[in-house]
């Protein structure tokens, strides 16, 4: 059973129901990497390749030129391998992955699997429901128009799901909106609620419900749906069914859910069936109002903004669906493409129409999973929301589903990427948001990760091509990247997001690590670390005076290059920066650290190093100090590159 509801002998239960299977078929799917992670992976993968070649040329290249001891090559090899494999960024991108779904559900975005978040950030197309999450699903009746008023208010009160009684009072209702919406309308009325003899469930397959009540000669049948469907049940003519039709269009026009009152007087042994359906007599319509969030127009409004298409898919009629997209603010409504005009296209056709048109009517889950596939035909990244269990098709199927979390089937919410605990379009927003900032943060992690690992290979490749000791030792190597780097890498994750995050097109999916800008940072912040430490560590005398030098500045260098990459594109020195605590524990903590290591004799012992005069410590400091100019400097000049680039290309295309 999918819908509606039956008396019957339960016989099995749990996974042996048909539900059941879906959702075993759902929670049987595994849970992928993020794209993102596996990329990393595979770039962990070729380092080490170019690593163990490189590695190779060395050892015939120092043999054959110096004829050095296995040994002291073995121990070079491995340090060389242990500094230039960044070993440790798979495990603090997942980190800061985890900490991201954390401040997500705190937003009441439910984000069931890491490579969601990282969708998130890349999504161009958001497919959303009306009913509740659009807008507030407060139902109420605003318009009637009957041949039969009373006729059409006893519909309204009798034929609907709610389990009610007499002197139960409307305020006290709970339940479907609609329903609860018709019955507060007849209060007034002083109607009798007739006992329920049979019913067909509401579906939106066939677009309306009926129930039958006993008289006292015979019975009747009461039936309310979608206006066109009765129409074409009803005894009315065609100019009647015209001068109805219109009255209904002047409803939706309006922005109100339109539904139609029809009856029929039967044998009281007839049996409730759609076959029975046939020759009613319709009695009139009715308009309900449920008025957009203003949270929902405010987040379409950022969406766009953002460079998302938001669509939204529902079961109204279309003047109603047209009339709350203009209300809400969607772009393109000129154009409405129903359920019927769908089943009319071609996939071929529907590819073609899917990004001119933002307003879908009379619409099926079915429809929902055509037109996810027609979006992602177009290269689109597309999220989608659902709250049935026909919807778990089409939320599997898009790249981001959101289920609801207050209306919501348990089924759809398996399904789906993403649970929304408030059923609030705004909550897709904010999630967007964070997922936008996590993906600048990560890329900030990387950015900030490489120069590092990159320098102290080039430090022992420079060291071994001349002959000389070791400038690091592989368990100093192993301090910088495990214990440092990582610490650091930890504050990262905290950056809060640049003001400008929503008005920036979403990231292209496609889009590699690293750019060639990024490239060119990384290989020049590698050297400017590598060659004023390594000069400076030579101007001492002593393989372990040499060697604390080296990794105090490298350690500092790290420090100041990670306040460097809070900001990749801008000056790092503003208000932001006072705002990320993390920031500063990290650094209170490496601080710590390093000092026990530098100045303490267990720390010495442990790691392979002497204590420093306040003057290396200044020469140090005067190293990461340009080193924190020269990228800001870059920035500087690089943005004003680039903002030139832009005004010429904005001037040429006038």
């Amino acid at each position: 059973v999918q819908s509606g509801s039956a008396v019957g002998v339960v016989v099995e239960t749990g996974n042996t129901t048909e539900i059941g299977k879906i959702n075993q078929a759902l929670q049987s799917v595994e849970q992928q990497t993020t794209p993102l992670i596996k990329k990393i992976n595979r770039l962990n993968k070729q380092i080490f390749q170019g690593i163990l070649c490189l590695s190779l040329f060395l050892v015939i290249f120092t043999t054959f030129r110096y004829g050095m001891d296995w040994h002291i090559l073995l121990s070079a090899t491995i340090a060389l391998v242990v500094s230039m494999v960044p070993e440790g960024l798979p495990a603090v991108l997942t980190m800061i992955l985890s900490v991201g779904v954390h401040e997500m559900a705190k937003e009441k975005a439910i984000i069931k699997g890491l490579p969601s978040v990282e969708t998130l950030g890349s999504m161009t197309v958001i497919c959303s429901d009306k009913t509740g999450t659009l807008t507030k699903n407060e139902m109420t009746v605003v318009d009637v128009a009957a041949k039969e008023e009373a006729c059409v208010l006893s519909i309204m009160k009798n034929c609907q799901e709610l389990k009610t009684k007499e002197e139960q009072k409307t305020e006290n209702l709970s339940g479907n909106p609609t329903e609860v919406a018709l019955i507060r309308h007849t209060e007034t009325a002083n109607l009798p609620l007739k006992k329920i003899e049979a019913k067909i469930p509401f579906s939106s397959e066939y677009k309306y419900m009926a129930t039958m009540h006993a008289e006292e000669k015979g019975a009747v049948i009461y039936v309310k749906g979608a206006p066109e469907v009765l129409f074409a049940k009803s005894t009315l003519s065609s100019a009647e069914q015209e001068a109805w039709s219109q009255t209904a269009a002047e409803f939706a026009r309006k922005g109100q859910r339109v539904l139609g009152f029809a009856y029929k007087k039967v044998d009281s042994k007839q049996e409730l069936t759609h076959e029975t359906l046939t020759q009613l007599t319709f009695a009139g319509i009715a308009g309900l109002i449920d008025p957009p969030k203003e949270s929902a127009v405010k987040a379409v409004k950022e969406c766009q903004q953002a460079g998302i298409s938001v669509k939204m898919i529902t079961g109204d009629h279309k003047d109603t669906a047209k009339a709350i997209a203009e209300q809400i603010g969607l772009k393109h409504t000129a154009k409405v493409l129903e359920g019927i005009d769908l089943d009319l296209m071609s996939d071929e056709e529907l590819i073609q129409q899917v990004p001119i048109v933002d307003v879908f009517a009379r619409t099926t889950p079915e429809h929902k999973l055509r037109i996810v596939k027609a979006l992602q035909k177009n290269g689109e990244i597309v999220g989608m929301t659902g709250d049935g269990v026909n919807d778990a098709p089409a939320l599997k199927r898009s790249d981001v589903g959101i289920a609801m979390g207050i209306k919501g089937s348990e089924v759809s919410k398996q399904a789906a990427d993403m649970v929304l605990g408030d059923d609030n379009f705004h909550t897709i927003a904010k999630a967007v948001k964070e997922g936008r900032r996590i993906l600048d943060n990560l890329q900030k992690t990387i950015n900030f990760f490489l120069p590092t690992a990159l320098a102290q290979g080039l430090i022992l490749i420079w060291a071994l091509m001349l002959n000389r000791p070791l400038p690091l030792s592989p368990v100093q190597i192993l301090w910088v990247n495990m214990v440092t780097t990582i610490t650091l890498s930890y504050a990262l994750g905290f950056e809060s997001p640049d003001p400008e995050i929503m008005k920036r097109p979403p990231r292209d999916p496609k889009q590699g690590i690293l750019s060639g800008y990024h490239l060119f940072r990384i290989i020049y912040v590698s050297l400017l670390i590598m060659v004023p430490a390594y000069l400076l560590a030579m101007q001492f005398e002593g393989q372990s005076l040499q060697q604390t030098i080296l990794l105090q500045n490298i350690v500092l260098a790290q420090a100041v290059y990670m306040i460097n990459c809070r900001e990749l594109s801008k000056p790092s020195l503003n208000q932001g920066l006072l705002q990320n605590k993390a920031l500063f524990l990290s650094l209170g903590i490496l601080a710590l650290l390093q000092g026990m290591v530098i100045f303490l004799p267990v720390g010495q012992q442990l790691i392979g190093t002497v204590s420093l005069t306040m003057t290396q410590q200044l020469l140090i400091g005067a190293n990461v100090i340009l080193l924190f100019l020269v990228v800001e400097i870059e920035k500087g000049i690089m943005n004003k590159l680039f903002r030139k680039k832009e005004k010429t290309a904005r001037e040429y295309s006038r």
